[in-house]
């Protein structure tokens, strides 16, 4: 099926691994023009969760493989005021429009409670929500100048279903949820669509990491990996298997496709089958 995107820009916010990586490279088999955006990690930053500068780079050229139309790198940390806007002035430099925009960001860190201090529900705020509100604020009047376009955040199942040890970040996805849902209802009228999907359980680089782990050590398998996990989340899925990233670049593609010209608004499950509508 043709998705109409070829020729498209879209640009893919969080594309240094995980589900970002993977709808960065889904685009650019669609033809898009891909700009695939990180905050990367400075110099002596260890911290895990981010990705290295040079994964950038590596990124854009899976995706010049993959058959984007061009792709760029560009390093920003949204969680910062102004870095969406040099973002957009770059797409609008190189490209003068912007088709799509899809937003990855959310950093997930474990808590003991709900009750957590406020350090960690300001990361979780900036992370999950504003990295969205700030790319949207920046991004939507190039796209309006471009004739319109689509939207797509990623939320989480765990708004709707209870994870335990990240109420902070669920409370933030909801919001994203919302925020989307209201872009939906200004902008559409506009001809820019704005959809969100909520993953369940994706097995990212560091989950497959903890799997591989965990199988070495208990002499278990992938089903039984699943198995486990799926108990500690309260049976959230009715899935038989963890979700890849690929399975949410397939849903992220459709919906910031033409063959989605008629679906604003939705909070669209990628969660392997779960009670909630």
């Amino acid at each position: 099926m043709d998705l109409g995107l070829t020729g498209r820009v879209a640009v893919v916010i969080g594309a240094t691994q995980g589900m970002g990586r993977a709808i960065a490279i889904r685009l650019a088999a669609e033809g898009a023009h891909v700009v695939v955006c990180s905050r990367g990690r400075e110099e002596g930053d260890e911290d895990y969760r981010y990705a290295p500068k040079a994964g950038l780079e590596a990124v854009a050229d899976e995706a010049r493989a993959a058959g984007a139309a061009s792709a760029t790198a560009f390093g920003a940390d949204l969680t910062s005021a102004g870095q969406a806007e040099a973002l957009v002035a770059a797409v609008e430099a190189e490209h003068g429009r912007l088709d799509v925009l899809v937003n990855t960001v959310g950093l997930c860190e474990l808590g003991e409670s709900a009750l957590e201090p406020d350090d960690r529900w300001d990361r979780a705020y900036q992370s999950v929500l504003m990295t969205s509100v700030r790319a949207c604020r920046a991004g939507i009047p190039l796209m309006l100048r471009s004739g319109g376009g689509a939207i797509v955040t990623t939320s989480a199942m765990s708004m709707r279903h209870f994870v335990p040890r990240i109420a902070h970040y669920s409370a933030q996805k909801a919001a994203l949820a919302h925020f989307t849902k209201n872009l939906a209802r200004e902008f559409g009228p506009q001809g820019i669509r704005a959809n969100s999907v909520l993953p369940g359980m994706i097995v990212n680089e560091q989950i497959a990491e903890k799997r591989r782990l965990w199988m070495a050590e208990t002499g278990g398998t992938e089903a039984d990996y699943f198995a486990d996990a799926n108990s500690r989340w309260h049976q959230a899925t009715w899935g038989t298997r963890l979700g890849v990233p690929d399975d949410v670049a397939d849903a992220v593609a459709f919906l910031a496709s033409e063959r989605a010209s008629y679906v604003n608004g939705v909070l669209l499950n990628v969660d392997g089958g779960s009670e909630y509508l």
